[in-house]
Formats: structure tokens, C-alpha cells, sequence
């Protein structure tokens, strides 16, 4: 009898859960970036089935004179979970942010501000350290042992173009039977391709293992030979120090002319390796990008008139820029109630060029519409014309608006003194201010003892007013006067001595009650309370 054999081969996918690289910082100015940083690998992992990890590693910073630190962002990574606690100098670092990824295996790595340790170490060697993934190593070794570090660095220079630097971060991998990992830098304003420049910092790549990976920007396959060949860009170097020994981490950078074109406002990376597994922890870029980057601030409302009117002051900024604030910059201000579309209720424009890190204040006069609610929020959007259109690029085209809550119940004067006593002068406080109230009158049983002052000290009975003018607007406590009635200051006059007779069943009782009128005198009992102790 034959015997049938059935051999059944079962193929299990690999699943890889990642996450996305997205934009975590962005400076505007006169700024570049470099970046330092080492592997904790002795060998690349193709080396002997090489299991190990160093303890500690250094890097040099080296900024020229003219170049002022403003930010240094450090990311370590490795094999497992995580160890989030590390050390820069000796000096304790806690991670602010991690990620993680999965491909069979779990992959962790962190990041931290690290400005303060560098601005006040300043150039020289930086040692990082306390790093340990000891524990879960062996399960790795056959796979994609590795672990680094490496620190961004962003800083000022005068003699520079006016550049936009942009830090995007995740944790995405690629590998034999993986799909090709896209990634979109998006928030990029390129203005010309002059000096742009790309970062990466990557983990895991081998400069032995280079089946079909390739490295592609906006479409154009990208290399750096001899550091960088097209076909095996993640090779364990670093473009800073030229080096072809950073095992198992790649720290690299490439120049971005004739890749980005002006008016660019994203960057499409795409990775494909179909051996070699490569993990990408950050990109940086810098790009040419001289725009203005309007914002705006309602300050302070006026009265609302009983023609509707309202003078809103308002301030427009342009601080997170690289270029001047064109004049005549639209602004359009608009009161949605939450039910009907927002109406616009009127617009202006700035007057002058406002210059990087500069603002310009300006008034305005709107007409609230008879039928708009008590409650609604006030919006000025700056940069649009009236129908959300704006005509200026800016680096920012997201922080146009500003919303302001308003109550329009709220125009009238409530002031509550609490009790008064003679002898206690009460301070009634209008909680006005001037300005932009230029006139202010105070006034008693309906006759003015003061004006311009927006606290009145009273020391006599009566009934108190006050009203207010901002131009032509007008607000007042009429409705809600504030009686004032001071009440004498109690005298407790002398207790005669009470006596009982030590018999019978009222012995030694008292009924210290019989004294008030004693104590009070000729006070009227209904204005005291009098109390035993």
C-alpha cells in the first residue's frame, strides 16, 4: 500500500507597525544645522553574528565663531522596548518623546532637549552613555543588533540666507518584503534651492547588504559617492565627519539643489531595500524660504454702542517669519453664533511693512448686527480679503485667526462693597479703566460728587451711580445702584453682676440673657446680636 505524503508549507508575513515621521520643529531665520553623534557598535552586524553593545560613545561639536546655538535636540535608539534614561557629559537625560517599531521585534527610540547641556558646555567632546539593552540583546544578534546616538544641532548665523529648518521625527523601517516606505515632509515654504540641504539619521543600514535599496527625493535618485553610492545610501556613515566606520547607523546629509523648486511646499521621500533593514528615525531639512508669517491679536473691545457700534483694537504679528510683512495686508473680522455661518462684520488692512519679529496695532470700528445673539465669538483673520482668501505666502498659512468670546450682558457695572461701618470708609471699585474710558462720573442720590476716577471712596449714606463714556458709547450702573447704609460701631456697656441664692432646685443657675439690655444700652437690639461665651 502506498502511503500519500503531504507536505503542506505554511508562509507567515512579517508585520511591521511603525510610527509615521512628522514634523516636530521648525525655526525661521537666518539658520542652518549640523549634527553629531556615534554608534554603540564595535562591528556591523554582517561581522560574525556580532552581539554586542559599547557602553559609551563620543562625538566633537565644533561651531565656528558667529554661529550661536539655538537648539539641540538629542535621539538615541536601539533593540527592545526601551531605556529612556540615559546621560550626555554625565549629565542625566530623561526621554521627552519616544517611539517605537515593530518588525517581528520590538525597536525603541527617544528624544530630548538637550539645549541647556549644550549651551553651557559649549564646543568640544560629548559623551553619551547609560544606555542599556543588555538584557534582550541575544535575540537580536542574528537579526539587526544596533544602537547610537546623535544630536541635532540648529544655530544662528548672520551671514546666512534666510532659511527655513524643519526637524520631522517617527520611527519607519524597510526591508525584503516590505512595500517601499514613503514619507512626506510637508509645512516646507521654498522660496530658491540655494545651499538646501537634507538629514537623515537611520539605523540599522550595512555598507555589505545592497539589493535593490535606493534612495529618492521628489523622484530623483539620490547618492553621495564614494560615502553614498545610489544603491546603498544607508551603509553605516556619517556625512558630517566623513566617516565609513558608524556601524549599523547612518548620519547623513545631501544637498537639495535642483531637487526642490521655488514655491515647493512638500518633500516626498521614498526608501525601497529588498534585503538590507533600514529604520529612519529623523529628517531634517533646510531650504531657502524668505516669507512673512502673519498672525493676529484682538487686545481690547470697546462699549457696544446702542447702534451696535464696537471699537475692537486688534495687534498683527510677524514673528515666525523669515521676510517682511507686506502693507496693506488684509484683515477680515467676522461674528459666528454657532448656528448661522459667520457674518462678516467688517475689514482693514495694516498700513505699514511689518519687519521680522515685529507688529503693528491698529483700531477698528465694527457694526454688530441687531439680530446677533448676546453670546457669540468674535474672529479676526488677517490675511483675508473677506471670503477666507488669502494674497500673501507666508510660512504659516494655518495661524490667520484669532477668536474672542463675547458677552454682550456683560456691558453694564456691577459693583458689590460688601457691609459698611461707620468709621470704615467703603472704596466702590467701577473695575473700569482710563482709557479707554475718558470720562467717568460718580454720583450720589443722583447728584455728581466726582469724576474721572475709577474708584470712589464714600464715608455717607446714599445711593451710588456711576456712568462711563468711550467716545460716543456709554455704560452705566443705572439699573443696579449700590446702596450704602453705614451702621454704628457697637458699644458693649458694663454687665451688672448677677447673684443666686444657694437653695432649692435653681441652684447655682443663670440665665445670662437677663443682662442684653444692660449691655446694649439705648442701641436698638435689632441692630446687634449679642453673644455669651
Amino acid at each position: 500500500m502506498k502511503k500519500l505524503i503531504l507536505l503542506l508549507i505554511f508562509t507567515f508575513p512579517i508585520f511591521a507597525i511603525a510610527q509615521p515621521v512628522t514634523l516636530f520643529q521648525q525655526f525661521n531665520g537666518r539658520y542652518d544645522f549640523t549634527a553629531v553623534g556615534n554608534t554603540l557598535n564595535e562591528f556591523p552586524n554582517s561581522v560574525g553574528n556580532y552581539c554586542d553593545m559599547l557602553p559609551q560613545s563620543s562625538a566633537n561639536l565644533n561651531l565656528n565663531v558667529g554661529q550661536t546655538l539655538v537648539s539641540a535636540q538629542l535621539y538615541w535608539s536601539s533593540v527592545g522596548t526601551g531605556d529612556f534614561d540615559v546621560a550626555l557629559n554625565g549629565v542625566p537625560v530623561s526621554a521627552q518623546r519616544i517611539f517605537s517599531y515593530t518588525r517581528t521585534l520590538p525597536y525603541f527610540a527617544a528624544q530630548a532637549d538637550v539645549t541647556d547641556i549644550v549651551r553651557s558646555i559649549g564646543n568640544g567632546s560629548y559623551t553619551f552613555s547609560d544606555m542599556d539593552v543588555m538584557a534582550v540583546l541575544p535575540q537580536y544578534c542574528t537579526q539587526s543588533n544596533y544602537g547610537g546616538w546623535a544630536m541635532y544641532i540648529i544655530y544662528e548665523d548672520p551671514s546666512l540666507l534666510l532659511n527655513q529648518i524643519s526637524l520631522f521625527d517617527g520611527l519607519e523601517g524597510v526591508a525584503v518584503l516590505n512595500d517601499p516606505v514613503q514619507i512626506t515632509l510637508t509645512n516646507i515654504d521654498v522660496t530658491s534651492d540655494r545651499f538646501s540641504k537634507i538629514g537623515f539619521l537611520a539605523w540599522e543600514g550595512e555598507e555589505s547588504i545592497r539589493v535593490e535599496e535606493s534612495l529618492l527625493i521628489n523622484g530623483i535618485l539620490i547618492s553621495n559617492p564614494p560615502l553614498n553610492p545610489p544603491n546603498n545610501a544607508f551603509n553605516g556613515t556619517n556625512s558630517y565627519t566623513g566617516s565609513d566606520v558608524n556601524y549599523n547607523m547612518d548620519l547623513d546629509y545631501y544637498d537639495l539643489e535642483g531637487i526642490v523648486q521655488p514655491g515647493d511646499t512638500s518633500i516626498l521621500i521614498e526608501l525601497t531595500s529588498d534585503q538590507d533593514h533600514i529604520i529612519v528615525n529623523n529628517i531634517i531639512t533646510s531650504v531657502n524660504s524668505e516669507l512673512p508669517d502673519a498672525t493676529i491679536e484682538i487686545d481690547e473691545l470697546g462699549l457696544i454702542c446702542e447702534n451696535g457700534d464696537i471699537d475692537v483694537e486688534y495687534t498683527v504679528y510677524n514673528v515666525n517669519s523669515t521676510n517682511e510683512l507686506p502693507p496693506n495686508t488684509p484683515i477680515a473680522f467676522y461674528a459666528d453664533d454657532g448656528v448661522n455661518p459667520p457674518a462678516l462684520l467688517g475689514q482693514t488692512a495694516t498700513v505699514n511693512e511689518i519687519p521680522i519679529g515685529g507688529s503693528e496695532r491698529g483700531t477698528i470700528t465694527l457694526s454688530l448686527p441687531t439680530a446677533l445673539p448676546n453670546n457669540f465669538d468674535l474672529i479676526a483673520v488677517v490675511d483675508d480679503i473677506g471670503d477666507g482668501t488669502g494674497i500673501v505666502s507666508e510660512t504659516d498659512e494655518t495661524n490667520n485667526e484669532f477668536v474672542l468670546p463675547v458677552d454682550k450682558s456683560n456691558q453694564i457695572i456691577i459693583i458689590d462693597p460688601g457691609p459698611a461701618c461707620i468709621g470704615a470708609p467703603v472704596v466702590l471699585d467701577s473695575g473700569l479703566t482710563n482709557p479707554p474710558y475718558t470720562v467717568i462720573f460718580w454720583f450720589r442720590n443722583g447728584i455728581e460728587v466726582a469724576r474721572d476716577i475709577t474708584q470712589l471712596v464714600v464715608t455717607t449714606d446714599g445711593i451710588y451711580t456711576v456712568q462711563a463714556f468711550d467716545g460716543a458709547c456709554e455704560v452705566n450702573n443705572f439699573d443696579r445702584p449700590v446702596v450704602i447704609t453705614f451702621r454704628p460701631q457697637p458699644v458693649a456697656n458694663f454687665a451688672p453682676d448677677m447673684y443666686q441664692c444657694d437653695y432649692g432646685t435653681t441652684n447655682g443657675t443663670f440665665n445670662l440673657r437677663d443682662n442684653d439690655l444692660a449691655i446694649l444700652g439705648a442701641q436698638n437690639p435689632a441692630d446687634f446680636r449679642i453673644d455669651y461665651y
